[in-house]
């Protein structure tokens, strides 16, 4: 039997990188997205103990040079966390897209191993078809010698 060679190898070699190179691409976004959230969950809390600080310091008697350092504080941190949640925002924009890439990137994977699948269907369904011609003309063979025999 003729070994199976599928024609369209190297094409599959390449999705098979281009899948593996986008999977690798998805992974580092969505570390990096993890970090981005875990830096805005940790402003978010900054900003939370600058508030809790500055309504302290409106309640009680305290010189002016307090209050006002502890609302330059809160107005610093609530932009730190502005400045989070845009990230967290922009990055979610990036990690779709490459969810999206990663995504295509399979389908035209699984495209090309359906194709290398029906080629090697077709070809084991051949070489069936050639080896039982084979069988049936040896038959036939030696069924005509052994009638040929008889008379």
């Amino acid at each position: 039997m003729k070994r199976f060679r599928f024609k369209l190898q190297s094409l599959l070699l390449l999705r098979e990188l281009r899948e593996t190179q986008a999977s690798t691409a998805l992974a580092q976004k969505l570390e990096q997205h993890r970090r981005l959230e875990h830096e805005l969950a940790q402003a978010q809390a900054r900003s939370e103990a600058a508030r809790a600080n500055l309504l302290q310091t409106e309640g009680k008697r305290f010189a002016p040079q307090d209050h006002s350092a502890a609302l330059a504080d809160f107005n610093r941190t609530v932009a730190l966390e502005r400045a989070a949640e845009k990230a967290v925002l922009a990055h979610t924009k990036i990690l779709e897209q490459a969810r999206l890439a990663w995504a295509d990137a399979g389908k035209e994977l699984k495209a090309v191993n359906n194709l290398r699948g029906r080629a090697e269907d077709r070809h084991f369904q051949e070489a069936a078809r050639r080896e039982q011609a084979e069988m049936d003309e040896a038959a036939s063979r030696i069924a005509g010698a052994s009638y040929s025999l008889l008379s």
